[in-house]
């Protein structure tokens, strides 16, 4: 018996699954098992999407397994209290491409024209706060040098959207995609418009130079670029929040809010997970025939959900990326202002140098008036937990007063209202691993052991692109049930 239990845990351990005991049924009663065709993991902005088409259109029963206690993903509304007025922290606007439109029409939520604060920039030295002499390109300049870059992305928008299903095999990768971005902005002639692919992308932190100018298609490609040429953002009239809110109202009796993934099986006739609900006691057992996976694959949120070898190979070698984005009360910037802290080397008008630093960081005035509060964007290439962000930006705004920068002496109260994490993971940026098939790979994983995958690590980081992908995934999902 003995040597029969270790042949089976090697064997197991071989072909990379995981040996814990199998999921006993017998522990768990009736009322703690549900069975469903498909078990969605993640309520964001693709897993929120895919249940309302499965469960609404594609007569698909669903079940949608959440961590936080609301749907949204990265949508980050603040209440500005004793005040009517929200402020959005997170997504900010929504291209008009795939299903977007049709999705907010679908909830009764009204679209307008995105419009931002006009605010006047100062451009610090990210070490020591001081004033930066650097000219930023024209708005005429930027514009002729994101039509050259509109039309790059939309000659291989067919290879990149939505999706990477028809990403080339090695050897037939456009050779473009494979330059370093900085040699692709000379040969070119596009420096005007990387200040503005940076800051709507936030692509590139620690240094764009180096990177394969393909990942920066991934992050800047047709659909975002054609709004940023045509002003063609939109947004919510109330608030970013109101789309999920009335989603989650119509999928709630089928979404587990608080709740995380214990347990996972994924065997020969489905899948088999546990989860544990904060508002809950009992463990809940899922049964279901398919699961769509919608957060970023890292291997910590993947710790329970039994990779094999296969899938081990092709996400171990994603690379992390820290990001927070907040509201901070911070009365000695003037109001009106955003503080953007940029490397040296950007002086006088070095533009491809704009993230040629471990970190990014911003505050703009948010409004309303009299209230000091600036919307925080940081981002960094390197571990960063709540704590040290919050420690970052303190330190950063205290830089400028010693500076001189701000006209403001003592020490500066800043209060950081509220923070939220975007973290995710990328895919590796070497060029030997995309040559080597790495996409192919990635894609091959697609319906492989009842799994699908979907979310901002497989297309465009944005909503729209998220929801026009998992528009494509869908497709096949459902035909996999029949």
């Amino acid at each position: 018996m003995q040597l029969r239990a270790s042949i089976q845990v090697f064997l197991l351990s071989y072909y990379g699954i995981s040996a814990h005991a199998r999921i006993d049924e017998r522990n768990f009663s009736p009322a703690q098992i549900i069975e469903r065709d498909v078990v969605i993991i993640g309520g964001g902005a693709s897993g929120t999407y895919a249940a309302v088409r499965l469960r609404e259109d594609l007569n698909t029963s669903i079940v949608v397994i959440e961590p936080k206690n609301r749907l949204g993903g990265h949508v980050d509304t603040y209440k500005v209290p004793e005040t009517n007025t929200t402020l959005e922290y997170g997504v900010q606007s929504y291209m008009q491409y795939g299903p977007s439109v049709g999705f907010f029409e679908r909830f009764g939520v009204q679209l307008g024209s995105f419009s931002t604060r006009q605010l006047k920039v100062i451009n610090v030295d990210v070490e020591t706060g001081k004033a930066l002499n650097y000219t930023a390109p024209s708005a005429v300049a930027t514009f002729d040098a994101l039509k050259k870059w509109q039309q790059f992305v939309e000659k291989y928008n067919d290879l990149v959207e939505p999706g990477y299903w028809n990403f080339p095999e090695p050897g037939q990768i456009p050779q473009e995609f494979l330059l370093p971005f900085a040699d692709f902005v000379k040969q070119n002639g596009i420096e005007a418009a990387v200040p503005r692919i940076a800051v709507i992308s936030g692509v590139g932190v620690g240094s764009l130079s180096n990177i394969p100018t393909m990942h920066v298609v991934q992050a800047f490609g047709a659909p975002v670029t054609k709004a940023a040429v045509e002003a063609g953002f939109v947004q919510p009239l109330v608030s970013n929040s109101l789309l999920y809110q009335r989603a989650y109202n119509l999928l709630k009796d089928d979404v587990f809010l608080s709740s995380t993934i214990r347990e996972t099986e994924r065997g020969s006739s489905g899948i088999r997970l546990v989860i544990q609900s904060s508002t809950k006691e009992v463990e809940t057992l899922i049964k279901a025939k398919q699961v769509l996976w919608t957060p970023f694959p890292s291997q910590d949120n993947l710790r329970a959900f039994d990779q094999d070898t296969t899938e081990r190979q092709v996400f171990e070698s994603w690379e992390p990326s820290w990001s927070y984005v907040g509201v901070a009360k911070i009365p000695c910037i003037p109001e009106n202002s955003s503080i953007t802290y940029l490397p040296q080397d950007v002086v006088p008008s070095n533009h491809i140098a704009i993230r040629d630093y471990p970190y990014s960081l911003s505050l703009g005035t948010t409004g309303p008036s009299g209230q000091d509060l600036f919307r925080v964007m940081l981002s960094a290439n390197f571990s960063m937990t709540y704590a040290e962000a919050k420690a970052k930006v303190h330190a950063s705004v205290q830089k400028l007063i010693s500076a001189g920068t701000l006209n403001h002496t003592g020490p500066c109260k800043v209060d950081i209202k509220a923070l939220s994490s975007h973290n995710g993971v990328s895919w590796p940026q070497e060029v030997e691993i995309l040559e080597s098939g790495f996409v192919q790979k990635l894609f091959s994983l697609q319906g492989r052991r009842h799994t699908w995958w979907t979310g901002r690590s497989w297309c465009g980081e944005y909503s729209s692109n998220v929801w026009t992908f998992t528009d494509t995934v869908l497709e096949r999902l459902v035909r996999s049930l029949v």
